[in-house]
């Protein structure tokens, strides 16, 4: 597993009941790496850990022989990671939910490190308050798209394209 993730692991455990978008862009690696192994059921990309997140957790975490939990630790993590990558390419990917106020993760944190390389007095500290909301905002205005300050697909896509 040469991968390094991308977004680096939150420091969470996600596991049932976890919400938010580290665990969207979870069901989006399980999701692509279904492709390659049908036994991971592919799950719907919602930021909400049930019941078929964690099956498909598990049956991933089997096939890869790691310690079969259900839950997303740092090694499990990385796997999802390197394994997905391996098929579609390295990089960051939109985590398949928007982001906004009161969320936090590694996913959140890596979008504030990229919009403080355009807006420096931002902090990268996972946590989506009214600063990133802010953040956002100025972004937004100044790509010309609505600034409601949410960091959907659209922005996200000019987030990452912008130099």
């Amino acid at each position: 597993m040469a991968s390094t993730a991308l977004p680096a692991y939150g420091g969470k455990t996600l596991q049932s009941g976890s919400q938010g978008p580290d665990v969207a862009l979870v069901q989006t690696w399980l999701n692509g790496i279904h492709t390659l192994w049908s036994a991971v059921h592919t799950v719907t990309v919602d930021g909400k850990f049930g019941s078929g997140t964690a099956a498909s957790v598990k049956a991933f975490q089997t096939l890869e022989n790691i310690p079969v939990t259900g839950k997303v630790d740092s090694l499990t993590w990385n796997h999802l990671y390197s394994r997905y990558a391996s098929l579609f390419g390295e990089g960051e990917i939109y985590p398949g939910i928007a982001m906004q106020s009161g969320q936090s993760g590694a996913t959140v944190k890596s979008a504030q490190v990229r919009l403080k390389g355009l807006i420096p007095n931002l902090t990268a500290d996972g946590n989506y308050g009214p600063n990133t909301k802010s953040a956002v905002q100025s972004f937004q205005i100044c790509q010309k798209l609505t600034a409601d300050g949410v960091l959907g697909k659209i922005t996200w896509d000019a987030l990452y394209s912008a130099d």
